[in-house]
C-alpha cells in the first residue's frame, strides 16, 4: 500500500514477468525467478492470477466464456469446467447474467467477472491490482470479503492498493498484514 506512481502495479508486472525481473529481486519458494528457464516460467506463471482494476475481460464474449477462459486453455473437460462454474457464479451472484455479453455490463458486474474468472483457476497467488477502485464502498467490502474467504482456503492473496478506508476495512475485521511501499529508486534498477 502507498500512493500512486510509487511503483505498485511495477511490482505486480515483476512478479508475473510482464516486466524481465532483475536478478535476486523475486524469489518463488527461495529460488531467484529471473533465473526461471522457459518451462519453469510456465509452470510458475499457471499458480498466478492477476485481477486488475481495468478487469482485462473479452469484451464481445459472454460472462460464461470469460470465466471458463481459463480452464478451457488448460483443456480441462466440460464436466470439471461445469461443476467449477456453478460454484463460483453462485458465490458471485452472477447467474443473471451468464449468458450477457460482457459489453453490456455494468462496472459492479464486470468486477464480479473478472474476480470469478480468478477464482475458478484456483491460482495459488492471487495479485489485486486496485480491482475495486471503480466500485462503492458496498461491493468493495462484499468482493474482499469473497477474497479473503479464498485466502482462508489457502490461496494467497496480494492486494495493491492506496484506498486506505478499504484497507481500515479488512484490519479491523481480519488478521492480515500490511506493507507499505516507498519510493526511494526505480524498481528496475534495484
Amino acid at each position: 500500500m502507498w500512493k500512486s506512481w510509487v511503483g505498485k502495479s511495477t511490482l505486480v508486472k515483476l512478479i508475473i514477468w510482464s516486466i524481465l525481473p532483475p536478478a535476486k529481486t523475486i524469489y518463488h519458494k527461495n529460488e531467484d525467478i529471473s533465473k526461471y528457464s522457459d518451462q519453469e516460467l510456465q509452470k510458475y506463471r499457471r499458480k498466478i492470477w492477476v485481477v486488475f482494476q481495468d478487469c482485462k475481460l473479452l469484451e464481445s464474449a459472454s460472462v460464461k466464456e470469460n470465466i471458463q477462459y481459463p480452464l478451457k486453455i488448460y483443456g480441462l473437460w466440460d464436466v470439471v469446467i461445469g461443476n467449477k462454474m456453478k460454484n463460483v457464479i453462485s458465490k458471485l451472484w452472477l447467474e443473471k447474467v451468464i449468458n450477457k455479453p460482457v459489453k453490456f455490463l455494468s462496472t459492479w458486474e464486470k468486477h464480479k467477472v473478472a474476480i470469478a474468472r480468478a477464482l475458478i483457476h484456483e491460482p495459488e497467488f492471487l495479485i489485486t491490482d486496485e480491482p475495486t477502485g471503480n466500485l462503492d464502498r458496498e461491493h468493495t467490502e462484499q468482493i474482499w470479503d469473497l477474497l479473503i474467504e479464498t485466502n482462508r482456503i489457502g490461496n494467497t492473496v496480494l492486494l495493491v492498493t492506496h484506498d486506505i478506508h478499504l484497507v481500515n476495512y479488512l484490519k479491523a475485521k481480519y488478521k492480515i498484514r500490511i506493507y507499505l511501499m516507498k519510493y526511494t529508486a526505480p524498481l528496475w534498477k534495484v
